[in-house]
């Protein structure tokens, strides 16, 4: 009803974001694919949304959870969302729209993982931004967001289809060539094996996988304000050939074991620090990662602007990492995250009940180097920290006193899920 409202009625042109929501099944979908023909109920739906579409001349965001044949471009486009992708089933094309959308600066694609699942490089990039090449028309994109990528692309494409410099934030998940896959498959892979500083105005970075690649790009750029390395989030066997599907071009390499390298982990860290230490604000480290005293050690004094940190680290550096963190001004939230590979850390927690957590925090916390600080989470355990109050002392040395204790309540997850260190630890985009 609602698209018919905007090919029927005189309100399109009032039109500034479209969001096209909903579940949409065709029967015989297997056979249909098989074929290479796409089904009558989905021409349809595709005419009838292009002609909502071209109908809104002013729209600026449109999301689509399916593409359509042919989107026409929109001149006022400025964002635009696009999942599902999977050309075997669908003849998608929205390569005119790319081309032509020149106030286009945010741009989502969620390939189908079905490519990935099955490892099937049939995603070709230049179907999707040949348009783009042809007219030497790189797009000036601010945002790019990329997930369940699969596939081949030449090193030299990429540089044509999107303005490097004008890149603030990129997000790449689950994605081969990007931040852990091995090979030269991918949309943002390109530009991470470059000399020299590749992304100038890059301000946001965030990513499900580590590699060389990731460390070369972090070393030879400068002025991250925010990067959120999230690490796996499937809960799959490590060994598990399908964990990672390998890209069509892979050496081998597993970026699970890289990963899991702590020469990779020094280097990554320090790349960090020397390169976008006075710049960095909100820093969330892979899990995996346990840190060593060291580490916290480079990272708090290279980053006296970090506002949210969550980083992995066992119940000992835990422990020294304390003495470390009042350097930290303008800490207002701390993740120490557990370790999927072992329950250790997570079960030294869980041994002290809540009322025992919320003492040593409000008391470590009391002091005025800790004043923004409002947010703690060991391991799974999510506390908030409030005001700073006078109150009596029931297991010091002199039961009875009164101390300066910061008032602490335990939450649950939903109370930090807006927060950026919580909400960009996922695998959406």
């Amino acid at each position: 009803m609602g698209l018919n409202g905007l090919v029927l009625r005189n309100v399109s042109g009032y039109v500034k974001k479209l969001k096209i929501v909903g579940q949409w099944r065709e029967h015989d979908l297997e056979e249909f694919s098989k074929r290479g023909r796409v089904p009558d109920s989905s021409i349809m739906l595709n005419t009838l949304v292009r002609v909502a579409i071209e109908r809104s001349t002013n729209l600026r965001d449109l999301s689509d959870p399916r593409p359509i044949m042919i989107v026409p471009p929109l001149p006022s486009l400025v964002a635009l969302k696009v999942i599902d992708v999977d050309p075997l089933c669908y003849v998608d094309d929205i390569s005119l729209l790319l081309a032509e959308s020149t106030n286009l600066r945010e741009l989502k694609i969620v390939w189908s993982p079905r490519m990935r699942e099955m490892r099937e490089p049939s995603v070709n990039l230049s179907t999707m931004f040949g348009r783009c090449q042809s007219k030497s028309r790189p797009l000036t994109l601010r945002r790019i967001a990329i997930k369940n990528l699969f596939t081949y692309t030449a090193d030299d494409f990429c540089e044509s289809i999107y303005d490097f410099s004008a890149v603030e934030e990129i997000t790449v998940i689950n994605s081969t060539g990007a931040l852990g896959d091995a090979g030269a498959a991918a949309f943002i892979d390109s530009p991470l094996r470059k000399t020299g500083p590749t992304f100038p105005s890059l301000k946001l970075l965030r990513g499900d996988k580590v590699s060389r690649d990731l460390q070369h790009l972090l070393a030879n750029t400068t002025g991250l304000e925010k990067l959120y390395l999230i690490g796996d989030k499937r809960g799959t066997n490590y060994d598990s050939p399908s964990t990672y599907p390998r890209s069509p071009s892979s050496n081998g390499s597993s970026p699970l074991s890289d990963l899991h390298s702590s020469s990779l982990r020094d280097d990554t860290i320090e790349a960090i620090a020397q390169n976008h230490g006075q710049t960095l604000r909100h820093l969330l480290l892979p899990p995996q990662w346990r840190l060593t005293s060291d580490n916290v050690a480079l990272i708090v004094r290279n980053c006296p602007n970090l506002e949210q940190l969550g980083l992995g680290a066992e119940f000992d550096r835990f422990m020294s990492m304390r003495l470390l963190m009042p350097f930290l001004q303008k800490i207002n939230a701390i993740r120490v995250l557990d370790n999927p590979d072992s329950s250790d850390f997570r079960d030294k927690m869980h041994e002290l009940d809540d009322g025992r957590h919320e003492k040593q925090i409000g008391g470590a916390t009391s002091k005025n180097e800790w004043s923004r600080f409002r947010w703690m989470e060991l391991a799974d355990l999510v506390f908030e920290v409030g005001k700073t109050e006078l109150m009596e002392d029931e297991e010091g040395a002199t039961p009875g006193k009164m101390v300066y204790r910061r008032r602490v309540w335990k939450r649950d997850a939903e109370a930090v899920k807006d927060i950026a260190i919580w909400k960009m630890d996922s695998m959406d985009v």
